[in-house]
């Protein structure tokens, strides 16, 4: 197989990896904004079940809770969707990516300051109000570079997948090595693929998220 068609069967992979790596995305985004809001401010009861989570998922590697979820909870309990290999990759990583995007928004809500909300607070709006039209705004703004960077991570730890079957990326420049015996190019054009990827979106969120933050005096 010539060079050409190696790397035309590696990059029908893509769409797949882009898949794990948004759901995994929004999956912690959805679980990372009231993470971090509980954590700042809400009672310490709570404050301290985030934290417990928040180690927890960090702390486990994304491989064990993969094979966890579909091994265990999926195919020997029989519960589905965890017996997809495709659900159960994009479950673990959307359950660890939630875990950080609640650290990186809790250190952006600080960047924003208390000071926002007491005048939020000071102008007649309640609590949740001035969290959704004041607060979450700023924040977003703050956490964009650090939103960038966890972003890449996924896409680069969606490579993990592989191990469970899942047809992606890296799944294709196995089977590539496995049929052509070539070691040295299909890992190369996967590793350069990943680096387009991840490397461009990471750098302008970043440089945009800087902009911004000049601009509104953060």
């Amino acid at each position: 197989m010539d060079p050409l068609s190696q790397l035309s069967f590696i990059l029908w992979g893509v769409p797949t990896t882009l898949a794990i790596s948004i759901l995994s995305f929004l999956s912690g985004l959805a679980l990372g904004i009231p993470l971090a809001f509980i954590r700042v401010y809400m009672g310490k009861p709570f404050q301290v079940m985030v934290d417990l989570y928040e180690k927890i998922l960090r702390g486990v590697p994304e491989i064990v809770m993969m094979l966890l979820l579909y091994f265990g909870v999926g195919l020997a309990l029989g519960l589905k969707p965890f017996d997809e290999a495709f659900f159960a990759v994009t479950f673990a990583l959307g359950l660890r990516s939630g875990a950080n995007q609640s650290q990186i928004f809790r250190g952006a809500i600080r960047g924003v300051g208390e000071s926002q909300m007491i005048a939020a607070r000071s102008l007649g709006l309640p609590t949740s109000q001035a969290i959704i039209h004041v607060m979450i705004p700023q924040t977003f703004i703050i956490a964009t570079p650090g939103l960038g960077s966890e972003y890449a991570l996924l896409i680069k730890d969606s490579a993990y997948a592989f191990i469970l079957g899942v047809l992606e990326t890296m799944k294709r420049t196995d089977i590539l090595r496995m049929t052509t015996f070539d070691t040295v190019f299909p890992y190369f054009a996967s590793a350069f693929i990943y680096i387009l990827l991840t490397f461009p979106l990471a750098t302008y969120l970043d440089m945009w998220g800087s902009r911004k933050r000049k601009e509104l005096g953060l």
